[in-house]
């Protein structure tokens, strides 16, 4: 069999992964599964400046089309690997193909954890990973309207500035003490709440989610705290 690398995941690391081969001189064939029907592109600013509208989706490719015509690489996208066979050394998709491959390469990344939550799947719940998420999202920064973020981490944090950036009424939601619990040290907590509360997001921290309602053409968040 020729030998050829077949790659799960069209991230940064099948991106790389495709340029450091290629530039070592392996000369086998790449193809490159991916569920999305975009190349490899960055996910950092998705919470920034495209979602401000502030950078073209075609800035967040990683590398161009011709990158990967040149590299020879036979692309697979807007569909799903659903089972790999490894004593046939093959990877099913969910279009009906199978693709062939004498080594494997699995940059899958993470997915968005969903909420397990009573109404976390009504329309007007978004979760924020990827391209068609951020685009969801654009059409309902209009001034005026009023958006609740749960999380305050670095991605939440960043919404929300976007969002109050564009004349929202922002209120974020989190279950711990502090915003950014994980991932900072109070000090740098204080200084975000502080920056995003002077740019009018309401922020509620010690807040338990109980339930995502129906509220007319709206939607009403139930808390430990009150309703949102």
């Amino acid at each position: 069999m020729t030998e050829s690398l077949l790659i799960v995941g069209a991230g940064q690391a099948a991106s790389q992964l495709i340029a450091s081969l290629r530039q070592d001189g392996f000369a086998g064939g790449i193809a490159l599964v991916g569920d999305e029907p975009y190349i490899p592109y960055q996910r950092p600013p998705l919470s920034k400046a495209f979602l401000a509208g502030e950078l073209a989706r075609e800035r967040l490719f990683i590398k161009p089309d011709e990158f990967y015509t040149e590299a020879k690489v036979a692309l697979h996208l807007n569909t799903r690997a659903t089972a790999i066979d490894r004593a046939r050394r093959c990877v099913k998709l969910a279009n009906g193909k199978e693709l062939p491959y004498t080594t494997l390469g699995l940059t899958t990344g993470s997915r968005v954890r969903k909420l397990p939550l009573p109404g976390a799947d009504l329309p007007g719940c978004y979760y924020l990973r990827g391209i068609a998420d951020v685009e969801l999202l654009q059409d309902k920064l209009k001034p005026g309207n009023r958006v609740a973020i749960i999380g305050a981490g670095y991605i939440g944090l960043e919404v929300a500035a976007v969002a109050a950036k564009h004349k929202l009424k922002v209120t974020v939601l989190e279950a711990l003490p502090r915003v950014m619990a994980r991932a900072a040290c109070p000090e740098l907590s204080a200084f975000y709440e502080d920056a995003h509360r002077k740019a009018g997001v309401d922020i509620r921290c010690n807040t338990k989610l109980e339930a995502i309602e129906k509220n007319g053409t709206a939607l009403n968040i139930r808390t430990s705290t009150g309703n949102v």
